[in-house]
């Protein structure tokens, strides 16, 4: 964690006799978790380290631009960083930080504005400058009784074709995952972990798999509607942090069942009692089972450029693996 120390020295330094506002400048640095510290200064080191040292007067300038008196952070953000507040014109809100130069907050901020889910969170305003989207504040109720499995049926009833202007704002999800694919290989092929080989078959699958979706017609998806990033309000579900692909419909189930079965062993009748659910009659079940396989494996092979330890890398592996392994029971 020698950036974390470093950068928060340095924003410090760079800030705490600038003006009146020293007290909260502190704070501030403070909104930035350390794995995300390692992580813009790992993956983007040529814009962190500015980003980073102007993010104190950054949040200073959102304060007066949306009239914000801040509540408190989300500590566990990876990728950025999440704060909450009260707005003046907009009541309570969440002020989600995803840094300018992150590939994933241009097809984020469109998705909030494309998506037609009505279950989409409200966006009020964008800072592009800092990489900043001021969103409606949602809390979750923990004895909603809405059952999250439930909503596809919802999704899969507003989804949207893909038009020609999507696709300069939203990833193709086959690109993303044959890049990701691609460098999980060359990771494992051009070392001497024998471990890491866990991946190989799962990757060899994925890549294989895909070609089966060529011809399926293409819709925007959320592309990370799992149950954490689904709050259950009283008015139903709120669906939050969309990644925004495009892709076909079958896609979109595919991170909630990938998380349920993630770190919860199920019994196969368990999870197709879970599929049933979620898919609510739709499709080729096989083939929505096969989306989920390669999404398990696309987000499996993330871990390798995300900053994860090696353990969570090796548990990955092993995930996929089991993913794989309910396809192949059908």
């Amino acid at each position: 964690m020698v950036y974390c120390l470093s950068y928060r020295i340095l924003c410090l330094n760079m800030f705490i006799f600038s003006d009146e506002r020293s007290v909260s400048v502190e704070n501030h640095i403070s909104y930035i978790s350390d794995g995300t510290i390692s992580y813009l200064m790992q993956q983007f080191p040529s814009h962190a380290e500015k980003w980073l040292s102007d993010f104190p007067h950054a949040i200073e300038r959102l304060k007066e631009k949306w009239q914000l008196t801040f509540k408190g952070h989300e500590r566990n953000s990876r990728f950025g960083t999440i704060l909450y507040a009260e707005s003046r014109v907009y009541g309570d809100v969440a002020v989600k930080i995803v840094p300018w130069f992150c590939p994933r907050l241009k097809s984020e901020i469109e998705c909030y504005r494309s998506l037609p889910y009505r279950e989409m969170c409200d966006l009020y305003d964008v800072d592009e400058k800092l990489g900043a989207m001021l969103l409606k504040y949602v809390e979750e109720k923990k004895d909603a009784t809405a059952d999250k499995a439930l909503v596809f049926s919802s999704l899969f009833e507003q989804r949207r074709p893909a038009l020609e202007r999507d696709y300069p704002l939203l990833y193709p999800y086959r690109s993303v995952l044959e890049d990701v694919l691609s460098n999980a290989g060359n990771v494992i092929n051009g070392g001497k972990d024998s471990k890491l080989s866990v991946f190989l078959p799962s990757i060899q699958k994925a890549q294989a798999a895909i070609s089966l979706f060529e011809n399926d017609e293409k819709y925007i998806i959320h592309g990370d509607a799992h149950e954490y990033n689904m709050l259950g309000s009283e008015n139903g579900c709120v669906l939050i942090d969309p990644l925004g692909y495009i892709a076909p419909f079958a896609f979109e189930y595919a991170r909630y069942l990938g998380t349920a079965m993630k770190e919860n062993e199920m019994s196969p009748d368990d999870f197709f009692r879970l599929c049933e659910k979620v898919f609510a009659g739709d499709g080729d079940i096989k083939k929505n089972l096969t989306a989920f396989a390669i999404d398990v494996t696309l987000r499996a092979c993330n871990t390798f450029i995300e900053g994860n330890t090696y353990d969570e890398i090796l548990f990955s592996g092993s995930w996929a693996r089991r993913a794989w392994a309910y396809l192949e029971k059908l």
